[in-house]
This record gives structure tokens, C-alpha cells and sequence, in this order.
């Protein structure tokens, strides 16, 4: 009974290593990642969750240029900008294994 346990535990244990979870299919290339990351269905679903979690209400009225004025997605605003910088490299982390936003 515990080998058969073990010819399944050990190959699921595999799949989550850290290694394994470096790197997201959204990431191939880092800097296009970077880019253009926030048009991924994947990736808007975390930013959303991330506002959620960190309980953040983004006012577009106190920003300079609100997104709808210059024709922007809401996700490619955040994204792009000043005020989705930290969201940005903790899902850089996240999907390509770095923080570098290019």
C-alpha cells in the first residue's frame, strides 16, 4: 500500500516544486511579458485579486491622465503606470521567475 502511495505522491511532488512553478506558459519571453502582459485573461484575474487583497481602491479622478481620457484599457493603465508598479513586479516574479520590468 505505501509504494503504490509513493508511485503517485512523488511524480505530483515533482510538478510543485519550485522549479517547476518558476515560469508560467503566459511568460515566454520576459520583456514582451512586461510589455504586454496585462492583456492575459490569467494576468487581469490577478490583478484584480491583487487590488482585492491589498484592499486597494484605484480613484482615476485623483490620477493625471485617467485611462478613459487617453483611450486605455483599465488593465493596460495599471499595468503601464506609476500606481501598478509593485503589482507589476510581484507578478513579473510570478509568471517569468523575475522582477524585472522591462
Amino acid at each position: 500500500m505505501i509504494k503504490r502511495i509513493h508511485y503517485y505522491l512523488i511524480p505530483m511532488l515533482l510538478c510543485l516544486s519550485p522549479a517547476a512553478l518558476q515560469a508560467q506558459p503566459e511568460c515566454e519571453d520576459s520583456v514582451e511579458f512586461a510589455k504586454n502582459g496585462w492583456q492575459s485573461k490569467a494576468v487581469q484575474s490577478d490583478i484584480d485579486d491583487y487590488l482585492r487583497d491589498h484592499r486597494m481602491k484605484v480613484n482615476w479622478q485623483q490620477e493625471p491622465i485617467p485611462p478613459d481620457q487617453i483611450g486605455r484599457d483599465y488593465y493596460e493603465w495599471l499595468w503601464s503606470g506609476k500606481i501598478g508598479a509593485k503589482m507589476k513586479q510581484e507578478l513579473m516574479q510570478r509568471y517569468c521567475g523575475n522582477s524585472e520590468a522591462a
